[in-house]
């Protein structure tokens, strides 16, 4: 048997209510972009704080059309016909004609050739009384369910509270999406992650203990003190730098003698010249 929707546990009242419930996201779907152009455009509240429709839906207007209610989703209405349920967010243009007087924001991905299911599967059904909203409610269509079916378990009605945040006139349809997570997570929830990250990273770096630093092991500091104050290799680094010397020395007596032999030689030449 279907379950109906319940009006407690399936009740969204905030921002964060309709996010967690996954409705008209991710892209292409457009039931967020709907839901926003409902609140600001299509409902008002008059001074009482009832919800008053202010367009025609039993005329067929942005695309609204009669929801009989046969697979009792929503609670079953008296048959005294003071109240009847309506639907809209249909994009399909040849079958609800005045679709197409929906914002382009609504409208423009519809059509595309990737997830085309996906983009027009999100609806609005409104139970009406005389004018009066009484009821607002958010469905999907099932995935692999038959032509019109809705997913009973992603149905939620919509508390007015929720309506009068969405129409702050400050509220933005782009702030509204990143809120919502329509494109995933929000600016704020990436800079809190970033940040998250970061922090660790830092953390990480702290509380590792510092490498420990390479350096001679005892026996080579062993022979750099032995050989530094040794006496007797001492000594011999002495003899060495001593014999260096004198090896040079040498070197150049010779390399002397041996120029003035030919500077000698030349001025006999010149000399008999």
């Amino acid at each position: 048997m279907v379950r109906s929707v319940r009006e407690d546990g399936s009740r969204l009242s905030t921002i964060e209510d309709l996010k967690d419930s996954g409705f008209g996201r991710p892209p292409p779907r457009h039931g967020l972009k709907l839901l926003f152009w409902f609140a600001n455009e299509c409902v008002a509240f008059n001074h009482n704080g009832n919800m008053l429709v202010q367009c025609h839906p039993e005329r067929g207007d942005f695309g609204f059309h009669y929801f009989g209610n046969f697979e009792k989703i929503l609670p079953v209405l008296l048959r005294d016909h003071r109240e009847s349920y309506f639907e809209v967010g249909n994009l399909n243009t040849e079958t609800y004609s005045k679709a197409e007087d929906l914002p382009d924001y609504v409208r423009k991905d519809y059509g595309l050739s990737l997830g085309y299911r996906q983009c027009n599967k999100d609806r609005i059904i409104i139970r009406l009384r005389q004018g009066d909203v009484t009821a607002t409610y958010v469905t999907e269509h099932k995935e692999d369910g038959g032509r019109g079916e809705f997913d009973s378990e992603r149905t939620h009605l919509v508390n007015p509270d929720l309506i009068r945040i969405i129409r702050d006139p400050e509220l933005e349809l782009a702030t509204f999406l990143d809120q919502t997570g329509y494109m995933g997570l929000s600016l704020r929830e990436r800079l809190l992650r970033a940040f998250k990250q970061k922090s660790d990273v830092i953390s990480g770096e702290y509380d590792s203990e510092p490498p420990e630093r390479s350096g001679p092991d005892q026996n080579t500091w062993d022979d750099l003190v032995r050989t530094t104050w040794d006496p007797e290799q001492h000594q011999t680094t002495s003899q060495l730098g001593l014999s260096l010397r004198q090896r040079f020395t040498s070197v150049f007596v010779v390399m002397l003698v041996v120029l003035l032999v030919i500077t000698l030689i030349v001025l006999v030449i010149l000399g008999k010249l």
